[in-house]
C-alpha cells in the first residue's frame, strides 16, 4: 500500500500523493502534520523535517496518486493532515476536507475510508446561493482553508467558517470548533459572525459600519495566532456594497476578540488572497487587500487620514 505524502482535491473528489509501496503492503505513518494553509503561519509551504521524499523517489514510477476519495461538494479549501490520530478505537493518518456543501470530512488518508462527517448547516438551512457570481458556484458553504490545533480540547480541534441560508432567506456566517476525533461541536459553538466599526462606509448607520453576512465570503485561509482565530473577508465578484474586514475569535471560547475594518469611510478593500491565508511572523499579521478606497491625504503619522487602506499591503499588530 502507498504511503501518503500530500494531497489536493478538485471537483468533489480527493486525491493524495504517494511515495510508492511499503514493505509487506503496510502504510508507513507520515511524520509531519499539515495543520494550516501551506504548513505554517508564514505560509512558506516548507516541510523542513522531511525524511521520506527525495529527488530519487519522487518520480513517475514510484510517486503518484493514491486514489479518489468522494465528498459531497466542491472543495476550495486546502485539505489538512493529522498523522497517528486516535479515532473510533483505531489509529489513523487523517485527511480533513471541507466542502462548499457545508460539510467537514475526516478521511483515512491511506484508504479513503470515511471516519466521520459533520454538517455545519443549521436546522432548516441550506448552503448559500452564489449571489450571481461565478467565483464560488453553484453553492457557497465552507470556502476557506480551516486551521487545526492538536493541543486544544480532548482530542484536538479544527476551526472552520461556514456560510448558510435560512428558510426565511437570511444569510449566516459562523465560526465552528469541531472535535478532531468525532466532529462534535465544541466550546458552545458555533458562533454567529457579527461586527460593527466606526465609520460612514457601506451599510453604515449612526456612525457605524455593520458587517452584512450576505455581502461576504470567507475565502482566505484561517490564521491561528496566539490563541486567536483570525477571519478575513471578501466580496462576491467585487459587487455590491462591502468593505475589507479582519475579525478575530478566541480559540478557547469562540468569543469575538477584535474587529478591524480596512475601509471604514470608503468602500471595497476585499481580502481575496487567491485563497491563501494571512501570514504572520508570530506577532504581526501580513495581508493584501484590494479594489478599495485609499486616502491620498495622510495624517501626521503618515497613514491615510480617513483610515481607508484599500489596495494595500498591510502589517497589522493584533
Amino acid at each position: 500500500m502507498a504511503t501518503v505524502a500530500g494531497g489536493s482535491i478538485t471537483g468533489g473528489t480527493a486525491s493524495a500523493g504517494a511515495t510508492g509501496s511499503s514493505p509487506g503492503g503496510t502504510a508507513t505513518p507520515a511524520a509531519h502534520d499539515v495543520l494550516t494553509y501551506h504548513n505554517d503561519i508564514a505560509r512558506t509551504g516548507q516541510n523542513l523535517s522531511e525524511t521520506i521524499l527525495t529527488p530519487a523517489n519522487v518520480r513517475a514510477t514510484t510517486f503518484g496518486k493514491v486514489g479518489f476519495f468522494a465528498v459531497d461538494g466542491k472543495v476550495d479549501g486546502q485539505p489538512l493532515f493529522v498523522g497517528s490520530m486516535a479515532i473510533g478505537g483505531g489509529t489513523h493518518n487523517v485527511l480533513y476536507v471541507v466542502t462548499e456543501h457545508d460539510s467537514v470530512y475526516a478521511l483515512d488518508a491511506d484508504t479513503g475510508a470515511r471516519l466521520w462527517k459533520a454538517s455545519t448547516l443549521g436546522t432548516g438551512e441550506t448552503t448559500s446561493d452564489d449571489h450571481g457570481c461565478g467565483q464560488i458556484t453553484p453553492e457557497i458553504g465552507i470556502t476557506s482553508t480551516p486551521v487545526i490545533d492538536r493541543s486544544r480540547g480532548a482530542h484536538g480541534t479544527i476551526f472552520v467558517v461556514a456560510m448558510t441560508k435560512d428558510s426565511g432567506g437570511g444569510y449566516h456566517q459562523r465560526v465552528h470548533a469541531l472535535d478532531l476525533a468525532t466532529g462534535a461541536e465544541l466550546q458552545g459553538g458555533p458562533t454567529e459572525i457579527a461586527a460593527s466599526y466606526l465609520g460612514s462606509g457601506p451599510n453604515s448607520a449612526s456612525g457605524r459600519v455593520v458587517f452584512a453576512p450576505s455581502a461576504y465570503a470567507e475565502r482566505a485561509g484561517l490564521l491561528l495566532l496566539n490563541g486567536v482565530v483570525y477571519t478575513t473577508w471578501t466580496s462576491h465578484c467585487d459587487g455590491g456594497a462591502y468593505n475589507g474586514w479582519v475579525i478575530g475569535y478566541s480559540a478557547d471560547t469562540l468569543h469575538q476578540t477584535s474587529v478591524l475594518n480596512l475601509t471604514p469611510n470608503g468602500s471595497g478593500g476585499a481580502i481575496w488572497m487567491s485563497g491563501a491565508g494571512p501570514a504572520s511572523d508570530g506577532s504581526s499579521i501580513y495581508l493584501l487587500d484590494a479594489n478599495g478606497s485609499f486616502d491620498t491625504t495622510l495624517n501626521a503619522g503618515g497613514f491615510p487620514s480617513k483610515g481607508d487602506f484599500g489596495n494595500a499591503y498591510l502589517r497589522i499588530y493584533p
